[in-house]
């Protein structure tokens, strides 16, 4: 059975990723899995030599110690790893009637997530912007986001630090394959459904399919207005994001114009750092 898969760390984001999670399964009426990525093993415990003038016995008895400490440690992981799920599973069920299941994986969200589909469907990713190793201050997002949004092959939604309803959705549209197919999702789809959507192109020409998209949406039963923007993709839809008041921004994740460079390098982070809202991501 097809579930939303979400990644729970200790990070100040984890909140938002419960609520947006079942916020997410509640309209697509499927359970939630919750994971934890325990990381892959840490070898900086490891001695850098060993082979001076220790006697073999002494050489043992030191291995042996860090032995004991990193088994220690990789204990004191899995515990925290399983009072960090307990807690986000119960924050879900106390607002949303949807099963929760959790499982504790070793390995990064990547590794993780392809084990996960390995085992059932899945319908849609949830992480937060930022992991527990980044702090608040720091301007780079989490080191497995960029990884796991290009490696899945399931819509992601980036959430936000805090959740809040969802009333105006911005798409960013640019007649590529993976946009219309946004358009089709969020059309076919509950989980947007009652929200207005503003589709929307950057750049300097504009984007083929633009007023079919919107008329798209309106005949699925949404409120739809298109806009053309000037300017560079990033800044103009950062700025169309907070002008309009948006509370979600759509993205396809590749294209052929000038916004495909959302999804090469540093834009693709700058866009999600700038927007103070969460980006919902369509393969």
């Amino acid at each position: 059975m097809e579930s939303i898969v979400a990644f729970v760390d200790g990070s100040t984001y984890g909140a938002s990723v419960c609520d947006h999670a079942a916020w997410a399964a509640e309209r697509l009426r499927v359970p939630v899995t919750l994971v934890h990525a325990l990381g892959r093993p840490d070898a900086s415990s490891a001695p850098a030599d060993l082979s001076g003038n220790l006697k073999l016995g002494a050489r043992r008895a030191l291995l042996e110690k860090l032995a004991a400490h990193d088994a220690e440690r990789a204990a004191l992981a899995q515990e925290r790893g399983r009072a960090l799920l307990d807690d986000a599973r119960a924050r879900i069920i106390a607002t949303a009637d949807v099963e929760v299941r959790t499982r504790l994986r070793l390995g990064d969200p990547v590794q993780a997530l392809e084990e996960i589909e390995r085992e059932a469907g899945v319908r849609l990713i949830v992480i937060g912007k930022r992991g527990e190793d980044a702090s608040p201050a720091m301007e780079h997002l989490g080191s497995n986001l960029d990884r796991l949004v290009r490696a899945a092959d399931r819509p992601a939604l980036i959430t936000s630090r805090a959740f809040r309803p969802v009333g105006r959705v911005l798409l960013a549209f640019d007649g590529g394959a993976s946009a219309r197919r946004a358009v089709e999702r969020i059309a076919e789809s509950p989980m947007l459904r009652g929200a207005a959507v503003d589709v929307l192109t950057a750049g300097s020409g504009a984007a083929e399919g633009l007023a079919s998209a919107a008329e798209r949406l309106r005949a699925a039963g949404f409120e739809a207005g298109e806009r053309r923007l000037d300017g560079p993709p990033e800044p103009a839809i950062s700025t169309a994001v907070r002008d309009l008041g948006a509370d979600m921004l759509v993205l396809g994740k590749s294209g052929h114009s000038r916004l495909h460079q959302l999804f090469v390098g540093s834009t693709t982070l700058g866009l999600m750092r700038s927007c103070q809202v969460p980006v919902l991501i369509f393969p």
